[in-house]
């Protein structure tokens, strides 16, 4: 193997410039049943977590959440953080079909950063009544990370396609829903 050589340990990253994001949606996705699967396996707990709709809104994507078009199967794992594979599709406001594949991570902090466990998650919660709360609790500092690909026609839309995108999200309890803001990343000029 090549020795490469090292950058001095007092290099200047002060030129370093941030990756600028832009925010670009919002969707809000409402839910009425989460099913947790039992025995848990190995890799952790399941929860499938099915949208009942929803809806997007903002300055470069408007439309809905296709009711029933997928699910949130959240793997719940041993340090207590939630792993989050959710596949539905959605409907912008020109009626063009888009996919998207949202991953990423979900767990309440404690005052270093560490996820805390949560034993309400242990349950399976169906027919929350309209208007209802969860019964799923929410920690008041919580880490909602996700980084969605997507997949639309060639059109208006499939920007969506060829950006890395960033997410967070935040737990609602009544009516159950989620809402994510999105954000475009894009580098500096001339970097």
């Amino acid at each position: 193997m090549t020795d490469l050589p090292l950058p001095p340990q007092d290099y200047d990253f002060s030129s370093v410039l941030p990756l600028r994001m832009e925010f670009v949606f919002r969707i809000r996705i409402f839910f009425k049943e989460r099913i947790r699967f039992t025995p848990t396996t190995p890799q952790g707990g399941r929860v499938y977590v099915p949208p009942a709709g929803g809806d997007i809104t903002g300055p470069r994507l408007q439309g809905r959440v296709v009711p029933y078009s997928g699910a949130d199967w959240a793997r719940g794992r041993s340090d207590s953080a939630a792993e989050l594979i959710a596949h539905y599709m959605l409907e912008a406001a020109d009626g063009t079909p888009i996919y998207i594949n949202n991953r990423g991570f979900l767990y309440g902090r404690d005052a270093d950063g560490r996820p805390i466990p949560n034993r309400d998650q242990l349950k399976s919660q169906t027919d929350v009544a309209a208007g209802a709360a969860t019964k799923w609790a929410i920690a008041d500092d919580t880490y909602f990370i996700l980084i969605p690909a997507f997949d639309c026609p060639v059109g208006p839309h499939d920007w969506l396609t060829r950006h890395v995108i960033v997410g967070r999200g935040k737990r609602i309890p009544a009516p159950d829903h989620t809402v994510f803001d999105y954000f475009i990343v894009d580098p500096p000029r001339n970097w």
